[in-house]
């Protein structure tokens, strides 16, 4: 009498269920590491777009130079403040949005909104900049200098947040 059960080919419901339950965990933990990967780099690509535009703001607020601040009043200025408008006091940025005190730029399809403020613990008339005093053997030094914080944001653009933001500051010596 020949064996029954070596004469069955084929699978079992049970290995069928196994193999079945291995590739979907398989299939799971690649999806997970795919859809992480791609969303750093999603985020990654928005902070390098961030970071230039951020370096571009620097740059056009250096080549305006320190006098370009003077006249804006303490509601402009301060870390609770941003500045109205771009650049110059006189002479305005077109593309600033002076009742939102921001710029909104598009790039690769996405809104940026950079905004600047005017940090400063010191002021004459309005004027107001950083002033520091350094001790040294020959007597203080007082020296003044513009701390400009400009800030870019992205993803949920709201009044004055967002969900993603980065920012640089630079400094204009008097």
């Amino acid at each position: 009498m020949r064996n029954i059960r070596s004469s069955r080919r084929g699978f079992t419901l049970v290995e069928v269920g196994v193999a079945t339950f291995i590739i979907t965990v398989v299939a799971m933990a690649g999806f997970a590491y795919y859809s992480t990967a791609r969303v750093a780099e999603i985020r990654e690509w928005h902070e390098q777009n961030a970071l230039f535009m951020v370096e571009r703001e620097v740059e056009a607020w250096q080549a305006n130079g320190y006098t370009s601040l003077a006249g804006f009043g303490a509601a402009d200025c301060g870390p609770a403040n941003y500045l109205p408008y771009g650049y110059r006091f006189g002479t305005p940025d077109p593309d600033w949005n002076v009742a939102n005190r921001s710029k909104d730029v598009v790039l690769d399809g996405v809104t940026y909104r950079i905004r600047a403020q005017n940090l400063y613990n010191a002021n004459t008339g309005n004027d107001y900049y950083r002033q520091e005093i350094w001790a040294s053997p020959g007597g203080p030094i007082t020296y003044y200098y513009r701390r400009l914080n400009i800030i870019v944001q992205w993803g949920g653009l709201s009044g004055t947040t967002s969900i993603w933001s980065t920012n640089a500051e630079t400094r204009m010596a008097r």
